[in-house]
């Protein structure tokens, strides 16, 4: 079994089984999370039976480090992990600054299948367990040899359609006996699922919501994302109103700008209509491109237009600049292979 997979009490009952003191439960996860040791032989403090011991039924790592590819910025790598069953997922580092920000996968594949992205594009698999979350985190940080300041659940799937082993993740990460990295630094992508974001609301977490919104309205929603034949974006305003008033954590939303599409004045004018009494924050990805797809990324003055409009009415709009495109690790095209 996984110990990443097991609670510190699980683990100290899976210790007295094997005839060792439980207060070897913490040394081990202080091993684990604090100083990035993955190995029981490398567990000084313990002696040779003891983890002769463990390794007989406890193993640290499910995922292997296959591939590491750095941008030519020196700003962003990519990770491709490879699953104990053969399918693949990759991991994004983004450094800026005094920020290194993990973007973490969640499924293998992705069931949302948006028009725009390539991770649903060969379909889904299964979710990833809560091992193989957590793990991408520990790969990464050992890597670096540093601490990681955020972590954003923006990879491959749709983090809410995995949402229990994703809440048991956040809660691992933000232990400060383990990576104890805020909540506050945690944020969650979602394509919008009106019945997981209300479940979200209720486990009494800190993290930020992003919705992937991508549209003005809901018939040019439905045209690249097809989840929203099933959740007006009025029915996801309302959620999302309900889950602030709860939490009192930021919302944002996510807005593909895709060329000829949803990036004229008019879709701008439409957005501020939607979104004017809605205290939140708007980010701008100019698209990114991918292999196949006939979609293209809108002028540098075609963006500048949209945000003007929003800036003028008074709409907290940042926009995102594209980082890691020349390795495919920017929004949109982290994909997964079967083996």
């Amino acid at each position: 079994m996984n110990i990443l997979d097991l609670s510190i009490e699980d683990i100290k009952d899976q210790l007295l089984k094997l005839n060792e003191k439980p207060f070897r439960a913490k040394q081990i996860l202080e091993w684990i999370y604090k100083k990035n040791t993955l190995n029981f032989d490398q567990m000084t403090n313990l002696s040779i039976s003891s983890k002769e011991n463990l390794k007989k039924i406890f193993k640290i790592t499910s995922i292997n480090l296959k591939k590491i590819q750095g941008s030519s910025d020196k700003q962003t790598k990519k990770y491709l992990f490879k699953l104990e069953d053969g399918f693949l997922i990759e991991s994004v580092l983004i450094i800026s600054k005094n920020r290194r920000t993990i973007c973490i996968s969640s499924q293998v594949g992705c069931e949302i299948k948006c028009s725009f992205c390539a991770s649903g594009k060969k379909g889904f698999f299964r979710n990833l367990s809560l091992s193989e979350i957590v793990e991408q985190i520990l790969y990464i940080k050992k890597d670096i040899n540093d601490s990681i300041t955020n972590i954003v659940f923006m990879g491959m799937g749709e983090p809410l359609l995995n949402l229990e082993n994703v809440v048991k993740a956040i809660k691992v990460i933000s232990n400060e006996n383990y990576l104890n990295i805020s909540q506050r630094k945690i944020t969650l992508s979602t394509s919008g699922i009106v019945e997981k974001i209300n479940e979200l609301k209720e486990k009494n977490l800190k993290i930020n919501l992003v919705l992937s919104l991508h549209a003005s309205n809901d018939e040019i929603r439905k045209k690249i994302m097809p989840i929203a034949s099933n959740y007006k974006i009025k029915d996801l305003l309302s959620s999302l109103k309900e889950y602030f008033n709860t939490t009192k954590r930021d919302i944002s939303f996510e807005y593909i700008l895709i060329e000829d599409f949803n990036d004229s004045k008019k879709h701008a004018l439409e957005l501020v209509k939607l979104l004017r009494h809605f205290q939140c924050t708007i980010n701008l990805i100019p698209y990114n491109p991918i292999e196949s797809l006939s979609y293209k990324k809108p002028s540098f003055d075609r963006v500048r237009e949209f945000k003007k409009v929003l800036d003028d009415n008074k709409i907290i709009v940042t926009q995102r600049y594209t980082k890691g495109d020349d390795i495919s690790a920017a929004c949109g095209q982290l994909a997964f292979k079967s083996q």
